[in-house]
């Protein structure tokens, strides 16, 4: 792939973001979510060290998953350029005290296809979520 040259169009972008997100993070599943990224794939989650590798991503986002009630995204926006997606997206967590909050989020996914099978849909190397999830895990109020 030449490096101007979009790995989707717009609307094939937020296709497979919505689809990501509506069958595997809003409903939890990590596996789903670990389904998109290449064996070596990197990613980094917040504040939080680099996690690297599809298994080590997986293993991450299923604890992640343990800390929290549910979560559901209301996206605000996807834009493609080269081989990155964005993601802009409201987030609204359910905390396991009964709580909720919202906080923006910004995720960006960069892609590429196999060199084997140039057909097939694009995987993810990289991903890094800009996200401040301290209204999450603050002590409930009084």
């Amino acid at each position: 792939m030449q490096p101007h040259q979009n790995v989707f169009t717009p609307e094939e972008a937020a296709a497979w973001s919505r689809d990501l997100y509506e069958d595997g993070v809003d409903r939890m599943d990590a596996a789903r979510f670990a389904s998109v990224f290449t064996d070596d794939a990197w990613l980094r989650f917040a504040n939080n060290e680099p996690v690297i590798g599809r298994q080590a991503i997986e293993a991450a986002i299923a604890w992640f998953f343990t800390t929290i009630g549910s979560l559901r995204h209301e996206a605000a926006g996807t834009w493609c350029q080269g081989d990155a997606v964005i993601l802009q997206a409201n987030v609204t967590y359910d905390r396991k005290d009964g709580g909720e909050v919202t906080v923006p989020a910004v995720t960006i996914f960069r892609l590429k296809r196999s060199e084997e099978d140039p057909s097939a849909p694009p995987m993810a190397h990289r991903c890094q979520m800009f996200v401040d999830l301290t209204p999450l895990y603050a002590p409930a109020p009084i």
